[in-house]
């Protein structure tokens, strides 16, 4: 499925299961293929409605600077194409901060909110160097940058014991690369983001946020900084798993989740 945003760029997306919306942003130079192994747990209990950023997977090329303006206008983009007014949303990594800025620019598009591995930005946002050998993976190939990436986006039990798992995602993100443009844009982006004095505006919204308490590329501090930041925002802290979540921890990321879409709909039922 594609929508079209607001300077004609299109935005490939896809709908997988029924009920209420959940909305989900993947982080830098990811596409939605990330969610292959948390979104099946998602999509027996709502409507999981998955894009790819601008420049990722299958949507259009990224051909200029790119703002978290531009990213909310893509997300609400394909809310709009998907015919839906409010969505609850899950954004994780770069998808967290993105989110951030959707639910304070456009609370009425939200119906809850969960930030995964996600930061305020400012001081406790991730450090430059794992960052950029993350995201340029695809450029100078896993040789080189697989030390180094792999203790920042997984727990040292995964890595021990489960080294297939790594390997498999490795593989999917290569056969699905994010150009360097994007990937540069896309950092530049991160590196404007700074909520941390707009987020007590988010009081009301149920909030969860999520994060692995062996992240190296995103530390733990920063969500606990982040939920302490948000009035009355839960703080899940996934034990033995690192930056990716999605894939890394996706068992308890999904509960973590559902549970939080449980609360919310007992505060606020809303039609589907």
């Amino acid at each position: 499925m594609l929508a079209e945003a607001h300077d004609g760029a299109w935005l490939a997306y896809d709908v997988e299961g029924d009920g209420e919306p959940l909305l989900l942003v993947m982080g830098l130079s990811g596409s939605r293929r990330g969610w292959y192994r948390l979104r099946p747990r998602l999509v027996p209990h709502c409507r999981t409605i998955a894009l790819d950023n601008r420049g990722t997977g299958d949507s259009d090329r990224v051909t200029g600077p790119l703002t978290m303006e531009h990213l909310v206008g893509d997300a609400l983009a394909v809310l709009d194409a998907a015919g839906v007014d409010s969505a609850h949303v899950l954004g994780v990594s770069m998808g967290g901060m993105v989110a951030q800025h959707l639910a304070l620019d456009h609370r009425e598009r939200v119906r809850s909110l969960v930030l995964g591995c996600a930061t305020a930005g400012g001081r406790g946002s991730p450090p430059w160097r794992l960052l950029a050998a993350t995201a340029l993976r695809p450029v100078v190939g896993i040789t080189r940058t697989f030390p180094l990436i792999t203790p920042a986006l997984y727990a040292q039990r995964t890595r021990d014991e489960q080294p297939r798992r790594v390997e498999e995602d490795l593989r999917i993100r290569l056969a699905d690369a994010t150009d360097v443009r994007t990937t540069l844009a896309q950092m530049a982006a991160v590196a404007r983001h700074d909520t941390r004095d707009r987020l007590h505006e988010l009081a009301g919204l149920e909030v969860t946020v999520i994060h692995g308490a062996e992240d190296a590329l995103m530390p733990p501090d920063a969500g606990r900084t982040l939920a302490a930041a948000i009035p009355g925002a839960r703080l899940v802290m996934i034990p033995a798993c690192g930056h990716m979540l999605t894939t890394d921890a996706e068992e308890e990321a999904a509960r973590a989740v559902l549970g939080h879409l449980e609360r919310a709909r007992s505060l606020s039922p809303a039609e589907a």
